[in-house]
């Protein structure tokens, strides 16, 4: 279980995070959403050791600041906002998520390459296995992307933004590829969404930042019994009845 203990960020004289606490619940999907410029990405980039923050993230009873860089690859995967787009087949990149379990030789071994191949198909990337990257489209660069971190095959899986250069379509077959490994790789994730009517769909529970203070934290269900995303994004809900279940909008007034 990944657990986060009183983080504080402070860049420039400006107070980033104030100390934001929480854990991740195993095997489900928590969609950290808010504003931009509440500090997000922020809460990403300390657990990848990029900023230099206060507090405390721990993994069971294992401190992140006292990890070793190869252990903490091989607890927790993180994929940023942007990544590169190189001139080389989609199968080579994803290798790259093979880098913490590589000897000295840097080579892949049988057992790698299966890993790709397996990465690719949970990530519904194989059509594209052969591309060159830079000839992808975002949504295609992005399930690539996805597949070089199932490659890295950690329990933890942070997402920062995974959606946000897709249309509908490749969004909703992404978020879908997000359930299915929930369930049958037992992966638990934390991805960071602006579009809240796609986290509804697909998290189990909530992370909610305003202002870099974690305001909300626990269930779908707990979140939408109150008004809290509609005071904090000025927004509001709309309820779609259909085949059974209801569907949650957000919108303008």
């Amino acid at each position: 279980m990944l657990t986060i203990c009183d983080l504080s960020l402070r860049l420039a004289g400006k107070q980033i995070l104030d100390r934001v606490s929480f854990s991740l619940r195993p095997q489900r999907i928590t969609a950290l959403v808010g504003k931009n410029g509440s500090g997000k990405s922020s809460i990403l980039s300390c657990i990848n050791r990029q900023l230099p923050y206060s507090g405390q993230i721990m993994e069971g009873e294992k401190n992140f600041a006292r990890m070793p860089a190869g252990e903490r690859a091989k607890t927790v995967a993180i994929l940023p906002q942007n990544i590169p787009a190189p001139h080389i087949p989609a199968e080579e990149m994803v290798g790259f998520g093979r880098t913490p379990y590589l000897d000295v030789t840097g080579k892949l071994r049988e057992a790698d390459y299966a890993a790709v191949r397996e990465a690719l198909q949970d990530a519904h990337a194989e059509a594209f296995a052969d591309r060159y990257v830079d000839t992808l489209s975002g949504g295609e660069r992005q399930r690539i992307a996805l597949a070089m971190i199932l490659a890295q095959n950690t329990p933890i899986v942070l997402l920062d933004e995974p959606t946000a250069h897709m249309d509908q379509g490749y969004e909703a077959l992404f978020l879908q590829a997000l359930t299915e490994l929930k369930q049958s790789k037992k992966k638990t994730f934390l991805v960071v969404l602006h579009d809240l009517t796609a986290a509804i769909r697909c998290a189990d529970d909530f992370l909610v930042l305003d202002a870099g203070k974690l305001i909300f934290s626990g269930s779908k269900e707990e979140l939408l019994r109150g008004r809290i995303l509609e005071d904090t994004f000025g927004l509001r809900r709309y309820i779609a009845e259909g085949t059974g279940e209801s569907r949650f909008f957000f919108a303008s007034e």
